[in-house]
């Protein structure tokens, strides 16, 4: 691959963000639940990673949904297809985020993820995270708690 284009989230990409859910074993809010965050909500903000290579698109490769609340960013989701994983797009779009939430005024950056989900842990580690606390059963389907990790922005 040699380079990446960000663009923002629309409702035209809930079939690809389902895709990418159900590849990385995300749970799929819905698509109508998707269509209201993206369309009438302001404070959630999207953005996706179009991968090309040779000059030609070669396909929607992850993408991320964020939310800002007062002086916090938050981050809700992030998936990157397994065939992109270890390509920087993961880091683009945290990136992209931070950008966003520094825009609309934020301090501060947070997010929730399964304690047991390791190797997004570590690449949260990797963008400067510390956990702040956990929640207890904040997972279903299956049930787990998640750490909170947060980071200044």
């Amino acid at each position: 691959m040699s380079s990446t284009n960000l663009w923002p989230l629309t409702e035209d990409d809930i079939s690809w963000i389902e895709l990418v859910e159900r590849e990385t074993q995300l749970t799929f809010w819905g698509g109508e639940n998707y269509r209201k965050f993206l369309r009438d909500c302001q404070e959630y903000y999207g953005c996706k990673v179009i991968a090309r290579a040779d000059g030609k698109a070669k396909g929607f490769a992850g993408f991320l949904l964020a939310r800002s609340v007062f002086d916090d960013l938050e981050i809700l989701k992030i998936g990157v297809l397994p065939a992109f994983q270890r390509k920087g797009i993961g880091t683009t779009l945290m990136e992209a985020a931070y950008a966003e939430g520094n825009r609309r005024g934020c301090r501060r950056c947070f997010l929730e993820v399964r304690m047991s989900n390791r190797a997004a842990i570590e690449f949260y580690y990797r963008h400067e995270f510390k956990v702040a606390g956990s929640r207890l059963n904040y997972y279903s389907d299956p049930v787990e708690d998640a750490w909170i990790m947060e980071r200044p922005l």
